[in-house]
């Protein structure tokens, strides 16, 4: 993902000259940005600078934490832990290296508000244009209260909607992201995802390919993890196993999610009226809930508990295949590859220097390696 409990002893004098650099770099950065790109964003980008700038300044350098006596040990662990996956993911998979991870942030339950919106008559999201970044397919909001009014406003445009909490983001390596206390709550299986996915995004970005990017940070992050525990733990662990059901649970929702959104592209493109296309994917929606039903009986893993009592609508269905999308293509390239993440990473280094639509690139690329 890309642009909690309270921890009192860790309200702390801390190194504010770094702080207020950030600060001000991001607060002068986006100001200048709004107004290149004019007046339609500038409330939107002038609050992310805002929320960005505080938690610049209120972050606390990590070393501070683990010298202090009244910081749990399990706290202490979390963050070292955090350390070591950052570490291999650089040192092991190339992935960039930055100083993300070098502060701590303190936040109250999920750190990021994350708004897809989708027509109602066809599997098209709605995109914003930013400056940098480009053509993004959904819109970070650090309140859940502005993430809801926004909402609520693309529902009154007869949008279909969807609002995911996010307990961690980057900033694709412009800034050095904190540890979130929102990531401490997670299990080491999941936080080692959660660093490697991220750290993803900051090595790997392709301008106006949101699916693309989130994709290749979930195969990574889900891969990676599988690795580093491996080393950490032993191949038979818990935690191995673990990871290794949810890439499988990924896969395993990915194939039904692909065929979903086919079946429903199917329907939406046949020659009826839009009235008849509403009332009918109803249905639909009916008929996917219980194939999920069917499929969820074979899941390991409790990543996807709970997607049967959404309610189901476009931008639901296309909120979670953002993440999943042909999971299997990465899958075929990483064997292609000897098995090796790091030769991954490095490959799509590259593409961008093809200037090839991604996508395509792989595909012709693993077709031009077939094997038997």
């Amino acid at each position: 993902m890309y642009l909690g409990s309270c921890f009192d002893p860790l309200r702390r004098i801390y190194d504010e000259s770094i702080a207020m650099k950030s600060f001000g770099f991001l607060f002068i950065l986006l100001s200048l940005l709004t107004v290149l790109y004019g007046c339609g964003e500038i409330a939107y980008l002038s609050k992310l600078g805002w929320h960005q700038g505080a938690i610049a300044y209120q972050s606390i350098p990590v070393e501070e934490i683990l010298k202090d006596d009244q910081v749990s040990s399990e706290i202490k662990a979390k963050i070292r832990f955090i350390q070591d996956v950052k570490r291999y993911g650089e040192e092991t998979l190339g992935l960039k290296k930055t100083k993300s991870y070098s502060r701590f942030y303190e936040t109250r339950g999920p750190i990021l508000y994350i708004v897809t919106a989708c027509e109602k008559d066809r599997l098209r999201l709605r995109t914003w244009e930013f400056p940098l970044v480009g053509e993004v397919t959904y819109k970070g909001f650090f309140s859940k209260e502005e993430a809801l009014r926004e909402r609520d406003d693309l529902s009154r445009q007869d949008d279909d909607t969807y609002v995911q909490a996010a307990a961690a983001y980057s900033t694709l390596g412009w800034l050095n992201d904190p540890i979130f206390s929102s990531m401490i709550q997670s299990n080491p299986v999941a936080l080692a995802n959660l660093i490697l996915h991220e750290m993803t995004h900051a090595t790997l970005y392709f301008r106006g390919k949101t699916d693309f990017n989130e994709q290749v940070a979930t195969f990574i992050g889900n891969r990676g993890a599988i690795e580093f525990l491996t080393g950490r733990y032993g191949r038979h662990s818990r935690e191995v196993t673990d990871a290794i059901h949810i890439q499988g649970d990924d896969l395993v929702f990915s194939r039904w999610i692909d065929q979903t959104c086919r079946r429903l592209s199917e329907f939406y493109a046949s020659e009826i009226s839009r009235e008849e296309k509403l009332k009918g994917r109803e249905v639909l929606f009916q008929s996917m809930k219980e194939e999920f039903n069917e499929i969820k009986a074979g899941l390991k893993t409790e990543v996807y508990k709970g997607f049967e009592r959404i309610e189901l609508n476009n931008a639901v269905l296309l909120a979670y295949h953002r993440y999943v999308h042909r999971l299997e293509m990465y899958d075929l390239l990483y064997e292609r590859l000897g098995n090796d993440l790091r030769q991954v990473v490095e490959f799509l280094k590259q593409i961008p220097s093809t200037e090839q639509e991604p996508f395509s690139y792989i595909e012709r690329w693993l077709t031009g390696r077939r094997v038997g």
